[in-house]
């Protein structure tokens, strides 16, 4: 399971030689599985310009961390992944986001793209031609990522391209033009969210070699419950699950989310999220356990599958700033990741949600 958070801290003092090192301030995390892990984060504004990054790599479920090369790149601004409003800003090549497939094979992205293929030891920067990388998914040896096809910041048609995880192999997948910035794996299958003739919005759904071209399917949002731009996708094996939310306003918005067992064909409703809060991300543990997150946003959380929703009380500590976004790894892991300037950890959970413990990363 991976999920991606961006924010730049506020300017701080540099700490002295003689100090302590400073806390970072974690913009993305990645996990292959319950202990081994990757965050991206971002150091004091004051001692490097809030744009060099930090990576760190974690063996035993997010309890210790210790550095590992980074990509040679600069950190770009993207607080859309938890509004859903724009995408990337940054100079070319720069990122905010990273994800692995397994103990080889990973990448930096939004809207640059950089890889490694040795671990993260080297980093090399894959070409787009120009195109802003805005979402990325792996499984089963692939990985497929949404290219939208403008410089980065600007709204701009997209499609999905596929590459052999192993190797740079890029190459567009016929079907999926106009895909949004929200793309998902399930076993060989992919699926992304399009927007078609500016105003229908449809689930796409293929193979995610790219062997035959994606199909679209219609999507479930019902009328109050379209309008934000944010349509997060998720899945736990056979599992879809898709959000939808109307349009946010003065800290508030309808929202909903809705289950498959069937690929995307039929869809089950779940029961209404709460009202505060805008709808940025979904991430399933099981058919069971759900949690849901985003701008001025609590992590609601849902132990029967979406019948009822609920808060952690160990998270009301946890600086909500511009919004927060959880992801669950495997089993009872999951981590949340804040757009606070002020609080600098990743929350982590063993127990599926009940409790959380912040740590701070160095």
């Amino acid at each position: 399971m991976v999920f991606g958070l961006a924010i730049l801290p506020a300017c701080t003092s540099s700490a002295s030689p003689s100090a302590a090192p400073s806390a970072l301030s974690p913009i993305s995390a990645s996990f292959i599985s319950g202990s081994t892990g990757w965050l991206l984060a971002v150091p004091p504004c004051a001692a490097n310009g809030c744009r060099s990054l930090r990576m760190r790599k974690t063996t035993d479920g997010g309890r210790r961390w210790f550095a590992v090369p980074a990509p040679p790149a600069r950190a770009s601004s993207w607080p859309s992944v938890i509004f859903g409003e724009s995408p990337p800003v940054g100079p070319p090549g720069s990122v905010n986001s990273v994800i692995f497939a397994d103990a080889a094979d990973g990448w930096a992205y939004g809207p640059g793209l950089w890889a490694t293929h040795d671990g993260g030891v080297r980093w090399h920067r894959v070409h787009t031609h120009g195109r802003s990388v805005t979402s990325m998914a792996t499984g089963n040896g692939r990985v497929i990522a949404v290219f939208a096809r403008c410089p980065a910041g600007q709204s701009c048609p997209a499609q999905v391209y596929s590459s052999p995880a192993s190797s740079d192999g890029w190459r567009a997948v016929a079907g999926t033009a106009g895909a949004d910035a929200s793309v998902v794996m399930s076993g060989q299958t992919g699926y992304a969210t399009a927007s078609h003739e500016s105003t229908r919005q449809v689930l796409l759904a293929g193979p995610a070699n790219g062997a035959r071209p994606w199909q679209a399917r219609p999507l479930p949002c019902r009328p109050p419950e379209r309008g934000s731009g944010v349509l997060p996708l998720a899945t736990a094996g056979t599992i879809l699950a898709l959000g939808c939310g109307g349009e946010p306003g003065v800290g508030n918005q309808i929202k909903r989310l809705y289950l498959s067992d069937d690929g995307g064909r039929t869809w089950r409703r779940l029961a209404r999220l709460p009202f505060p809060g805008y709808l940025g991300t979904v991430s399933l543990g099981s058919a069971r356990t759900i949690v849901a997150s985003g701008g001025r946003s609590d992590v609601y959380i849902s132990w029967d599958g979406g019948q009822t929703w609920h808060t952690s009380p160990s998270l009301r500590r946890a600086e909500r700033g511009d919004g927060v976004a959880a992801a669950l790894i495997t089993g009872n892991d999951g981590f949340v990741l804040q757009a606070s300037i002020y609080d600098k950890h990743i929350w982590l959970t063993r127990d599926d949600g009940h409790h959380w413990t912040p740590v701070t990363v160095r």
